[in-house]
């Protein structure tokens, strides 16, 4: 007995269950119970009250969230302080607790707040001493893990879906590349890279069938035309338009002439994808009306490299992209 009654659990469970970055609070309470051979719905049932699907895949398809009391309950339960609870599972952070200083309660509802349910990398678990499957909470439905080059995503199924990725070593290049372009240009790099990416999945959406695409869904055994493919196979491409993107702005002219120059430069690009001449020129059009007035330059702190590094993109982008969240927010091509 762990000693539960109405005021809740008094002691840690016997067996301390480590967390993931970033697991989601469905899949680390469901392993927490795993581990003591419970059921999860016994475990919930010392957290506090609530309502659970009888759908064994429940940790999978949608996340549980808790108010104040149950996350004091669940964090004697795992033998961590409440704050570090909160700290390791992003779930629990304050805003998303449950309304009401009543009883200890929980919810599961379908709808993952700030983001979307995504399997974790099986190399980043297994080395933490995971083997069942596990879920973190993630800005978008797909994630790439370059340590162990796997490509991971949410699918409503019972198992976290984990791509390896060796057959598809330009898709490792390009994340490494994007990486670069965010580590060195900060929020305006992330920003580019998202306009660039919703830019691609646009042409993706008109020509799936663009050979190289094909290839790489082949490669791995996807379908060209399954709506998941697209995250994996365009974001070379992605990638290379947000070069060009970054070129644009650091020129700063804004001239009739010098968008002519640069949507001729990225027509060059194109071709050499394979895309078809003029199909992807209103994407690119709206892209230079929305970036077609500079942004006052920020102010510098730490010399000219740090403002150069920290760009300010202009104000017709800024009104529509969101500094964080999903590369969907973050963009100014809704």
């Amino acid at each position: 007995m762990d000693g539960s009654d109405i005021w809740g659990p008094r002691r840690q469970l016997r067996v301390p269950v480590r967390h993931l970055p970033g697991e989601s609070t469905g899949s680390f309470v469901n392993r927490l119970a795993h581990a003591h051979g419970l059921e999860l719905g016994d475990l919930l049932g010392r957290v506090g009250e609530g309502y659970r699907s009888v759908d064994a895949r429940l940790p999978a398809l949608a996340e549980l969230y808790v108010n104040r009391a149950a996350l004091e309950n669940l964090a004697v339960l795992s033998g961590r302080a409440p704050h570090r609870l909160q700290w390791a599972l992003p779930s629990l952070a304050d805003r998303f607790l449950l309304p009401g200083g009543g009883p200890a309660g929980w919810g599961w509802p379908f709808t993952v707040k700030g983001g979307w349910l995504v399997g974790c990398c099986d190399a980043c678990a297994l080395a933490r001493g995971v083997t069942e499957p596990a879920w973190r909470v993630w800005p978008d439905g797909w994630r790439v893990c370059l340590r162990h080059q796997r490509f991971t995503f949410g699918d409503r199924g019972q198992d976290p879906r984990v791509l390896r990725l060796e057959a598809l070593p330009e898709v490792v290049r390009a994340h490494a590349g994007r990486r670069r372009l965010e580590q060195r240009f900060g929020p305006a790099g992330a920003e580019l890279f998202a306009d660039a990416f919703q830019i691609v999945g646009r042409w993706w959406e008109r020509m799936p069938e663009m050979w190289s695409w094909t290839q790489r869904a082949w490669r791995v055994g996807w379908e060209a035309r399954e709506g998941r493919t697209a995250a994996l196979v365009i974001c070379p491409e992605a990638v290379q338009l947000a070069g060009e993107m970054l070129r644009y702005e650091q020129r700063g002219e804004r001239t009739r002439a010098a968008r002519q120059a640069w949507l001729g430069g990225v027509q060059q690009l194109m071709d050499g994808w394979g895309l078809e001449g003029g199909k992807g020129w209103s994407e690119l059009v709206q892209w230079l009306d929305r970036h077609s007035r500079p942004a006052p330059a920020p102010a510098g702190v730490g010399g000219a490299g740090r403002r150069r590094r920290r760009r300010a993109l202009p104000l017709g982008h800024s009104r529509l992209a969101e500094p964080s969240g999903s590369l969907d927010e973050r963009s100014c091509m809704t």
